[in-house]
């Protein structure tokens, strides 16, 4: 029978492809990913205070700039007079009350009342509605003293504030009613107490034709102080340039609340390399940032268990901080580092004897010697045992 001589080549492919799998594994988990330190720089007290009151101020600006745009908005759906905050701005649009020193064209202010508190000669800013007035009969009303009139009284509520008016003043400005700004002539109130206005223009020959009811009230004239300020930024915010310049708070906002983001995901980026075991978190940049104490538990373990052994301690205190560290990983490790220490000096006690044997020491002597020290670190042992379980046992 002829002999067959088969050659076996040695197959190293599989050897290959485990080396080329650990070198990519080595390479994907020794790069570390590039930290942007400038957002992770340690703020001086001054910088801390002075952040804070920025990001408090844009905060202010940005609620202040979006109450006013949406009350800009919502003034031009509902077709009433821009307001905000209970302030109404209107242009005198005739000449009725020329005699009280309004032109035709200027600007005014009047902010909401309670109508209870409108004395006669006030100024006010109504909605003429036929439908409100129609079926009114003054002589079925009573006339109000002046007397019995209390002090004007203005109001502000957070609808106000929106700039959000009355259903029957939305109804009155959607069925075109005109506003009017006139003096008040005479006070009355009808059977269910709704205060009913007679109203004239200073610059005209007669009185109004027309009743007004309190529903179709928008406020009374204010001047100076505060009227011309919120005047002005109503105006302002009813323009394109105005509402560009509410809109700086918003951009200023914004760009901080970027940078806090670009702060945490810096920090998210440390946070996955000492996961990933690309760093440590005994590193000064992540010691620094707190990089362990905000991981859950499990990554904690996991993190945990990439300490050195003299690195223990340290990682411990970095990963839970003021001593809230499990007691079951506490007792492990003071268990652990008991059972070091007793093998670590038996190892030296071994050395010892070694060097007594070397030196010409009488092997009885070397015996009785070793068998003592021993005996020593055994009961040194037990004691530092009984001082775990008791420490444990008062703190569980």
């Amino acid at each position: 029978m002829e002999n067959i001589n088969v050659v076996v080549k040695d197959d190293d492919s599989v050897d290959k492809l485990l080396s080329k799998t650990a070198k990519t594994l080595q390479k994907k988990y020794s790069k570390q990913r590039k930290i942007n330190e400038r957002y992770l720089k340690t703020k001086t007290p001054l910088q801390k205070t002075v952040s804070f009151f920025a990001n408090l101020i844009c905060v202010i600006l940005t609620i202040f700039a979006g109450l006013v745009c949406f009350s800009g908005i919502n003034s031009k759906i509902q077709k009433v007079c821009p307001t905000f905050a209970g302030y109404t701005n209107m242009v005198v649009v005739s000449g009725s009350m020329i005699a009280s020193g309004f032109k035709v064209g200027d600007s005014l202010v009047v902010k909401s009342v309670d109508t209870h508190t409108l004395h006669v000669d006030d100024k006010i800013a109504f909605y003429v509605y036929d439908q409100d007035y129609m079926s009114f009969d003054v002589n079925t009303c009573v006339k109000v003293k002046e007397e019995d009139i209390p002090e004007t009284v203005y109001t502000t509520s957070f609808v106000s504030l929106l700039g959000i008016q009355s259903d029957a003043i939305k109804v009155a400005a959607q069925n075109n009613a005109k506003l009017v700004f006139h003096h008040i002539r005479a006070v009355y109130e009808d059977d269910n107490g709704v205060r009913w206005f007679k109203t004239y223009g200073s610059s005209n020959m007669s009185d109004d034709v027309w009743y007004i009811s309190e529903n179709m009230v928008v406020g009374k004239y204010v001047d100076g102080g505060i009227a011309t300020i919120f005047s002005k930024l109503i105006k302002a915010t009813n323009s394109r340039f105005g509402f560009l310049i509410l809109l700086v708070p918003v951009l200023l906002l914004a760009a901080l609340i970027v940078v806090e983001a670009m702060k945490d995901v810096q920090l998210a980026k440390l946070e996955l390399d000492c996961i990933e075991e690309k760093r440590k978190i005994t590193d000064p940049i992540c010691v620094k940032n707190n990089i362990g104490f905000n991981m859950d538990s499990k990554t904690k373990y996991k993190v945990l268990v990439q300490a050195e052994p003299d690195e223990i301690n340290q990682y411990i205190s970095l990963l839970w901080k003021d001593n809230t560290v499990p007691s079951l990983i506490r007792k492990y490790y003071t268990r652990k580092n008991i059972l070091l220490t007793y093998n670590r000096k038996m190892l030296l006690l071994n050395r010892e004897c070694q060097e007594m044997f070397k030196n010409g020491e009488k092997p009885n002597k070397v015996s009785k010697y070793y068998l003592e020290k021993k005996a020593a670190l055994q009961e040194e042992q037990v004691e530092k045992e009984k001082a775990l379980r008791a420490y444990i046992k008062a703190n569980n």
